[in-house]
Protein backbone atom coordinates (compact mmCIF):
# COMPACT_ATOMS: atom_id res chain seq x y z
CA UNK A 1 0.00 0.00 0.00
CA UNK A 2 1.26 3.36 -0.71
CA UNK A 3 0.41 6.50 1.16
CA UNK A 4 -1.74 8.80 -1.46
CA UNK A 5 -0.85 12.12 -0.23
CA UNK A 6 -2.37 14.19 -3.33
CA UNK A 7 -5.27 12.23 -4.58
CA UNK A 8 -8.35 14.31 -3.91
CA UNK A 9 -10.68 11.41 -4.28
CA UNK A 10 -8.84 10.22 -1.37
CA UNK A 11 -9.26 12.22 1.21
CA UNK A 12 -12.98 12.26 -0.30
CA UNK A 13 -13.62 9.24 0.77
CA UNK A 14 -11.81 9.64 4.16
CA UNK A 15 -14.31 12.48 4.65
CA UNK A 16 -17.24 10.84 3.71
CA UNK A 17 -16.56 8.17 6.38
CA UNK A 18 -15.47 10.47 8.99
CA UNK A 19 -18.89 12.60 8.05
CA UNK A 20 -21.00 9.36 8.97
CA UNK A 21 -18.88 8.33 11.67
CA UNK A 22 -19.54 12.06 13.50
CA UNK A 23 -23.32 11.67 12.68
CA UNK A 24 -23.34 8.04 13.78
CA UNK A 25 -20.97 6.87 16.13
CA UNK A 26 -20.22 2.98 16.93
CA UNK A 27 -18.37 1.05 18.79
CA UNK A 28 -15.12 -0.76 16.91
CA UNK A 29 -13.88 -3.37 18.84
CA UNK A 30 -10.57 -4.16 16.95
CA UNK A 31 -8.26 -2.76 14.11
CA UNK A 32 -6.93 -5.03 11.62
CA UNK A 33 -5.17 -2.61 9.80
CA UNK A 34 -1.54 -2.30 9.07
CA UNK A 35 0.63 0.12 10.50
CA UNK A 36 0.61 1.70 7.43
CA UNK A 37 -2.83 2.23 6.76
CA UNK A 38 -3.15 3.67 10.15
CA UNK A 39 -0.69 6.03 9.36
CA UNK A 40 -2.57 6.71 5.81
CA UNK A 41 -5.45 7.30 7.88
CA UNK A 42 -4.22 9.27 10.19
CA UNK A 43 -2.65 11.93 7.67
CA UNK A 44 -6.25 11.97 5.97
CA UNK A 45 -7.90 13.26 9.15
CA UNK A 46 -5.25 15.33 9.56
CA UNK A 47 -5.75 17.55 6.30
CA UNK A 48 -9.04 17.24 6.57
CA UNK A 49 -8.55 18.81 10.28
CA UNK A 50 -6.98 21.26 8.43
CA UNK A 51 -9.73 22.44 6.55
CA UNK A 52 -12.65 22.07 8.80
CA UNK A 53 -10.26 24.08 11.81
CA UNK A 54 -9.54 27.36 8.84
CA UNK A 55 -13.59 27.12 8.17
CA UNK A 56 -14.67 26.91 11.47
CA UNK A 57 -11.99 29.64 13.04
CA UNK A 58 -13.02 31.62 10.23
CA UNK A 59 -16.54 31.41 11.24
CA UNK A 60 -15.86 31.68 14.88
CA UNK A 61 -13.48 34.81 15.07
CA UNK A 62 -15.87 36.72 12.38
CA UNK A 63 -18.78 36.45 14.99
CA UNK A 64 -16.23 37.01 18.48
CA UNK A 65 -12.64 36.67 18.62
CA UNK A 66 -11.59 36.25 22.35
CA UNK A 67 -8.35 36.64 23.70
CA UNK A 68 -6.80 33.25 24.67
CA UNK A 69 -5.50 34.25 28.39
CA UNK A 70 -3.65 30.84 28.50
CA UNK A 71 -1.29 32.04 25.47
CA UNK A 72 -0.82 35.15 27.28
CA UNK A 73 0.18 33.73 30.89
CA UNK A 74 2.41 31.25 29.43
CA UNK A 75 4.10 33.46 27.25
CA UNK A 76 4.53 35.52 30.30
CA UNK A 77 5.67 32.71 32.71
CA UNK A 78 7.67 30.49 30.92
CA UNK A 79 10.69 29.75 29.05
CA UNK A 80 10.34 28.32 25.31
CA UNK A 81 11.58 25.59 26.57
CA UNK A 82 8.79 24.47 29.12
CA UNK A 83 6.30 26.02 26.62
CA UNK A 84 7.12 22.73 23.94
CA UNK A 85 7.24 20.37 26.60
CA UNK A 86 3.36 21.84 27.96
CA UNK A 87 1.92 22.31 24.83
CA UNK A 88 3.46 19.28 22.77
CA UNK A 89 3.94 16.66 25.19
CA UNK A 90 2.68 16.50 28.04
CA UNK A 91 -1.11 18.54 27.70
CA UNK A 92 -1.45 16.30 24.93
CA UNK A 93 -0.76 13.34 26.56
CA UNK A 94 -2.88 14.09 29.38
CA UNK A 95 -5.74 14.88 27.33
CA UNK A 96 -5.89 12.11 25.14
CA UNK A 97 -6.17 10.44 28.38
CA UNK A 98 -8.92 12.03 29.85
CA UNK A 99 -10.64 12.61 26.60
CA UNK A 100 -10.53 9.68 24.45
CA UNK A 101 -8.47 6.45 26.04
CA UNK A 102 -11.69 5.05 27.31
CA UNK A 103 -13.76 5.48 24.08
CA UNK A 104 -12.62 1.89 24.03
CA UNK A 105 -13.94 0.44 27.30
CA UNK A 106 -11.09 -1.67 29.36
CA UNK A 107 -10.74 -0.84 33.22
CA UNK A 108 -7.20 0.66 33.12
CA UNK A 109 -8.65 3.45 30.54
CA UNK A 110 -11.09 4.25 32.16
CA UNK A 111 -9.54 4.32 36.09
CA UNK A 112 -6.72 6.87 34.28
CA UNK A 113 -9.30 8.88 32.65
CA UNK A 114 -10.84 9.64 36.30
CA UNK A 115 -7.69 9.92 37.33
CA UNK A 116 -6.85 12.97 34.63
CA UNK A 117 -10.71 14.01 34.98
CA UNK A 118 -10.20 14.40 38.94
CA UNK A 119 -7.07 16.47 38.86
CA UNK A 120 -8.37 18.66 35.98
CA UNK A 121 -11.46 18.73 38.74
CA UNK A 122 -9.13 19.78 41.89
CA UNK A 123 -7.51 21.97 39.67
CA UNK A 124 -9.46 24.53 38.07
CA UNK A 125 -12.45 24.10 40.09
CA UNK A 126 -11.20 23.48 43.96
CA UNK A 127 -7.86 25.43 43.78
CA UNK A 128 -8.63 27.49 40.44
CA UNK A 129 -5.25 27.22 39.18
CA UNK A 130 -3.58 26.46 35.76
CA UNK A 131 -3.19 22.68 34.39
CA UNK A 132 0.44 23.25 34.33
CA UNK A 133 0.78 25.48 37.79
CA UNK A 134 2.98 23.25 39.66
CA UNK A 135 3.22 25.63 42.92
CA UNK A 136 -0.56 25.72 44.06
CA UNK A 137 -1.17 22.43 45.78
CA UNK A 138 0.52 20.43 43.21
CA UNK A 139 0.81 17.56 45.15
CA UNK A 140 -2.66 17.37 46.67
CA UNK A 141 -3.44 17.43 43.58
CA UNK A 142 -1.68 14.55 42.12
CA UNK A 143 -2.04 12.60 45.10
CA UNK A 144 -6.07 13.22 45.01
CA UNK A 145 -5.35 11.42 41.13
CA UNK A 146 -3.62 8.77 41.88
CA UNK A 147 -6.00 7.68 44.76
CA UNK A 148 -8.37 8.27 42.25
CA UNK A 149 -6.89 5.80 40.10
CA UNK A 150 -6.43 3.31 42.81
CA UNK A 151 -10.08 3.14 44.26
CA UNK A 152 -12.04 3.44 41.11
CA UNK A 153 -9.54 0.08 39.86
CA UNK A 154 -10.42 -1.19 42.78
CA UNK A 155 -13.99 -1.12 42.18
CA UNK A 156 -14.80 -1.17 38.59
CA UNK A 157 -12.50 -4.39 38.08
CA UNK A 158 -14.68 -6.43 40.46
CA UNK A 159 -16.34 -9.00 37.54
CA UNK A 160 -20.31 -7.86 37.84
CA UNK A 161 -19.23 -4.12 37.66
CA UNK A 162 -17.00 -4.90 35.01
CA UNK A 163 -19.14 -6.58 32.94
CA UNK A 164 -21.81 -4.35 33.29
CA UNK A 165 -20.03 -1.34 32.71
CA UNK A 166 -18.70 -3.14 29.54
CA UNK A 167 -22.12 -3.86 27.89
CA UNK A 168 -23.07 -0.13 28.98
CA UNK A 169 -20.41 1.50 26.97
CA UNK A 170 -21.09 -0.62 23.86
CA UNK A 171 -25.35 0.08 23.68
CA UNK A 172 -24.40 3.87 24.63
CA UNK A 173 -21.42 4.50 22.60
CA UNK A 174 -22.91 7.31 20.98
CA UNK A 175 -24.13 8.98 23.61
CA UNK A 176 -20.39 8.67 25.43
CA UNK A 177 -18.53 9.74 22.11
CA UNK A 178 -20.47 12.93 22.24
CA UNK A 179 -20.02 13.43 25.80
CA UNK A 180 -16.37 13.14 25.57
CA UNK A 181 -16.10 15.32 22.19
CA UNK A 182 -18.18 18.46 23.88
CA UNK A 183 -16.52 17.75 26.96
CA UNK A 184 -12.97 18.84 25.84
CA UNK A 185 -14.54 21.47 23.64
CA UNK A 186 -16.33 23.13 26.27
CA UNK A 187 -13.50 23.06 28.84
CA UNK A 188 -11.15 25.52 26.53
CA UNK A 189 -13.54 28.16 27.78
CA UNK A 190 -11.66 28.24 30.47
CA UNK A 191 -8.27 29.37 28.18
CA UNK A 192 -10.43 32.88 28.16
CA UNK A 193 -12.14 35.15 30.77
CA UNK A 194 -15.02 33.92 32.40
CA UNK A 195 -17.48 36.31 31.95
CA UNK A 196 -21.83 36.06 31.08
CA UNK A 197 -20.83 36.94 26.79
CA UNK A 198 -18.00 34.23 26.57
CA UNK A 199 -20.51 31.72 28.42
CA UNK A 200 -23.34 32.51 26.05
CA UNK A 201 -20.49 31.84 22.86
CA UNK A 202 -19.47 29.19 24.39
CA UNK A 203 -20.51 27.24 21.15
CA UNK A 204 -19.06 29.49 18.78
CA UNK A 205 -15.82 30.15 20.78
CA UNK A 206 -15.41 26.28 21.06
CA UNK A 207 -16.34 24.89 17.96
CA UNK A 208 -12.64 24.70 16.46
CA UNK A 209 -11.91 22.42 19.40
CA UNK A 210 -15.41 20.53 18.61
CA UNK A 211 -13.60 20.09 15.76
CA UNK A 212 -10.49 18.46 16.95
CA UNK A 213 -12.37 16.44 19.24
CA UNK A 214 -14.43 14.97 16.95
CA UNK A 215 -10.98 14.12 14.61
CA UNK A 216 -8.91 12.66 17.40
CA UNK A 217 -12.42 10.62 18.54
CA UNK A 218 -12.63 9.21 14.62
CA UNK A 219 -8.32 8.62 14.81
CA UNK A 220 -9.05 7.28 18.32
CA UNK A 221 -11.69 4.45 17.30
CA UNK A 222 -10.58 3.73 14.01
CA UNK A 223 -7.02 3.82 14.27
CA UNK A 224 -5.65 3.43 17.54
CA UNK A 225 -4.38 5.97 20.85
CA UNK A 226 -1.03 5.93 19.81
CA UNK A 227 -2.05 7.37 16.44
CA UNK A 228 -4.81 10.01 18.30
CA UNK A 229 -1.87 11.18 20.22
CA UNK A 230 0.36 11.51 17.85
CA UNK A 231 -1.68 13.53 15.85
CA UNK A 232 -2.95 15.85 18.62
CA UNK A 233 0.95 16.59 19.27
CA UNK A 234 1.72 17.05 15.93
CA UNK A 235 -0.73 19.72 15.47
CA UNK A 236 -0.13 21.79 18.73
CA UNK A 237 3.13 21.74 17.83
CA UNK A 238 1.76 24.23 14.48
CA UNK A 239 0.48 26.16 17.33
CA UNK A 240 3.70 25.81 19.59
CA UNK A 241 5.73 27.68 16.44
CA UNK A 242 2.91 30.21 15.89
CA UNK A 243 2.98 31.32 19.57
CA UNK A 244 6.77 31.28 19.65
CA UNK A 245 7.13 33.47 16.44
CA UNK A 246 4.42 35.75 17.65
CA UNK A 247 6.41 36.29 21.33
CA UNK A 248 9.94 36.39 19.34
CA UNK A 249 8.23 39.23 16.80
CA UNK A 250 6.92 41.34 19.55
CA UNK A 251 10.76 41.35 21.29
CA UNK A 252 12.62 42.81 18.26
Amino acid sequence: MKLKLINPKHYYREFLGFKNYILKPVYITSNENTILQNISGTWNIFVIKVILTILTGIVAQLIYDPINLTKVRWTELYTTETIFLLSIIILPFLEEIAFRLSLKFKVLHVTLTLGVLMYYLFTKLIYQVSLSSIDNHFEVRVIVSIFTILISYDIISRLKIKSTLDRFWKKNFKWIFYFFCFTFAWMHILNHELTLKHFLLLPIITLPKLVSAMTYGYVRMHYGFLYSLGLHMFWNSFAFIQLVYFVGSGTD
